[in-house]
């Protein structure tokens, strides 16, 4: 199957962060804060949801278990198995990239779990 991603599956109106570094969130008593707001952009609302899926099972948890957090956050409903599937195969894409020029532990951590929920996606 083919999983070149075309922007309709990724196209939608929520103003999305998508800079999902630990440190841009904030966490008071009773609520958490997004910070640094410089790579914002409009896309489908699962799109944030799933940026966080890859930071979870960098840390651990397996990609079901990833997927069932982001299926917490509704627009995470709205998320088509051929975008989600279109989506693990970029980010592994883009991960190779980056870490071709910047090897750096936290970065190689980000593809291989990008890598591993890339795999899962073609089991589901």
């Amino acid at each position: 199957m083919d999983h070149s991603p075309t922007p309709e599956l990724f196209a939608g109106d929520m103003l999305l962060h998508t800079d999902r570094f630990p440190t841009n969130v904030l966490i008071a008593q009773d609520r958490a804060v997004l910070v640094d707001w410089a790579w914002t952009s409009y896309g489908a609302g699962w799109i944030d949801p799933a940026l966080w899926a890859v930071w979870l099972i960098r840390e651990g948890h397996t990609p079901r278990k990833a997927e069932r957090w982001a299926s917490q956050v509704p627009a995470w409903a709205t998320a088509t198995k051929e975008g989600l599937d279109a989506f693990t195969a970029a980010t592994v894409s883009v991960r190779e990239e980056i870490t071709a020029d910047d090897p750096e532990p936290w970065m190689t951590g980000m593809l291989t779990a990008a890598k591993a929920w890339n795999e899962y996606r073609r089991m589901v």
